[in-house]
């Protein structure tokens, strides 16, 4: 049998929570339309503003309810980012006395704000990483200590096409109709012009991608993008969306880069580098040539085409974590999707017919057209990268030799449990609270967690529940005597995965201690898990 594993939407209200990774439940709008303005002003920056109230049937909206709003119905979705002004420095909410300013030399936790987008009125609030908001009087104080938003904290997205800003964001107060800018400790919201801000999304770079007019995920087909599939299945869904000096870069699964035209490439340049807008809450992202991309044909083929964005032009981000279990070969109908929960602690596994497990009597069928308690499971993980499932009967499901599984024993055994492989995983990104994981430098190949870019590694299936990890100069990584990781072996060193919520992890080292990241960037090993145990990827 095998398995992929994706986070199910969040379906209770947040203000603290992320953003394209987190995917709230979605919510329909009858008698929906909308209606468009765009245009381009004297200072060489376009903006783009949207009156509307949405029409959406079944696409998955990142949504969550913001009860203090102007209006009890409307429905905002979020984004986390960093922002970067004209000086390189980030956006930075301090721990102490809801102080903020513009000091930050890299994304960390105190440099990851919230845009919540409400799409009614077209309009964003800032949300610091210590859940308040960002709001300004009529004489452009900033002040950021709102647990509820109210009007002095509503701002109007712009975005340049100056050659000089392109790609950059303007927040516009709403109620006062200046700008945000400043640097150091002197921010303030009185600009009469846009002051240009970077924006750096604080999601991991593994990614699927979702066209919203279309509904369906981007996946390789040889050397183009197909936007095609209504369930993004295996290893061709991985994208890794890498962040570039202001731009980005779409990669997929076999390292290969996107070319606006619409082909793969080998190397990253100016035509594989994207900037992104918010428009209705998604994501547009535009090329060199300040042309969106989108899906061409009845094939999908992504390219970037019209220079004005629209319906057709917009993408969703969603978290990207596939696995499979037990058998040598994996077949569309022996691949199956999880879906956690986060209020129940349990997945529902999605099959490839886009049904989900259910118990039915002793019997598991993937006949589900909804998830409910008869589709919801238990997962535990075992030692060795193995891995049990409990029915809502509280049984463990027994594959049989006839390929049916029941779900009738108390406890798991041998017979019960089943190995774990990483389908979409040929390569990896590792994140934690502190940071993103690469080499200390140039020239030492010592692992830590606290850095502002990544460092790919490739995964090699051991074939006994473990793997062997793998960086990009050919060596793997290994335990060195003072518990630390280094990627300089020349033989492959067994690390083994353990499923945990949403899209963690815990690895454990060859040693049997489970990897964990510290706040100065180490990476050593403990026998207890905890939060620093936790690994996004």
């Amino acid at each position: 049998m095998h398995s992929a594993l994706r986070p199910k939407p969040q379906l209770k209200q947040t203000h603290s929570s992320i953003i394209p990774s987190t995917l709230p439940s979605q919510k329909t709008y009858q008698n929906g339309h909308s209606s468009k303005q765009s245009h381009t002003n004297g200072n060489g920056y376009h903006h783009q503003s949207t009156q509307q109230s949405l029409s959406s049937n079944s696409s998955t909206l990142e949504r969550a309810q913001n009860g203090s709003s102007t209006s009890p119905l409307q429905t905002i979705f979020q984004w986390s980012l960093g922002l970067i002004n004209s000086k390189g420095k980030y956006l930075t909410s301090e721990n102490f006395g809801c102080k903020i300013n513009a000091t930050g030399n890299s994304l960390r936790k105190k440099q990851k704000w919230t845009i919540h987008y409400n799409i009614q009125d077209d309009s964003v609030y800032l949300m610091s990483p210590l859940n308040y908001y960002l709001s300004t009087d009529k004489y452009g104080r900033l002040t950021c200590d709102k647990s509820t938003p109210d009007v002095d904290c509503q701002y109007q997205l712009e975005f340049s096409n100056h050659p000089l800003t392109n790609g950059r964001w303007a927040f516009k107060s709403v109620v006062y109709g200046m700008f945000l800018g400043g640097d150091d400790d002197h921010l303030h919201c009185f600009s009469k012009t846009p002051e240009w801000w970077c924006p750096h999304l604080a999601l991991h770079p593994h990614i699927n991608l979702k066209h919203i007019l279309r509904k369906k995920y981007a996946r390789l087909d040889e050397n183009e993008i197909h936007i095609d599939e209504i369930v993004p299945w295996g290893s061709n869904a991985l994208i890794t969306v890498e962040y570039c000096d202001g731009r980005y870069a779409i990669r997929t699964c076999d390292g290969l880069y996107f070319h606006k035209d619409g082909k793969l490439m080998q190397q990253c340049t100016d035509e594989s580098l994207f900037t992104i807008e918010l428009n209705k809450g998604y994501l547009g992202f535009k090329d060199s040539e300040q042309r969106y991309l989108t899906a061409v044909g009845p094939q999908g083929i992504m390219t970037t085409r019209n220079k004005v964005g629209g319906k057709d032009e917009l993408f969703l981000l969603e978290e990207s974590v596939d696995v499979s279990a037990n058998q040598t070969e994996a077949g569309d109908s022996g691949i199956f999707q999880l879906e956690y929960d986060d209020e129940t602690a349990a997945y529902h596994i999605r099959a490839c017919n886009n049904k989900y497990w259910k118990l039915e009597g002793n019997g598991i069928q993937a006949t589900g057209e909804k998830q409910m308690s008869e589709t919801s499971f238990q997962i535990q993980s075992l030692n060795d990268g193995r891995i049990a499932f409990q029915a809502p009967n509280g049984k463990y499901i027994l594959p049989h030799a006839t390929g049916h599984m029941r779900a009738v024993s108390d406890t798991p055994s041998t017979t019960e449990t089943f190995l774990l492989k990483f389908i979409n995983r040929p390569i990896i990104v590792l994140k934690c609270d502190y940071g993103l994981v690469g080499y200390r430098n140039k020239t030492c190949y010592k692992l830590e967690c606290n850095k502002s870019t990544f460092h790919v590694f490739s995964m090699e299936d051991a074939h006994d529940g473990s793997y062997h990890l793998k960086g990009s100069h050919g060596l793997y990584w290994e335990l060195s005597n003072d518990l630390s990781i280094s990627v300089s072996g020349r033989e492959p060193s067994k690390f083994s995965i353990e499923l945990c919520r949403q899209n963690r992890i815990i690895i454990k080292a060859p040693n049997g201690q489970y990897l964990k990241g510290e706040q100065n960037g180490a990476i050593t090993t403990c026998s207890t898990v905890n939060q620093a145990t936790l690994w996004e990827f």
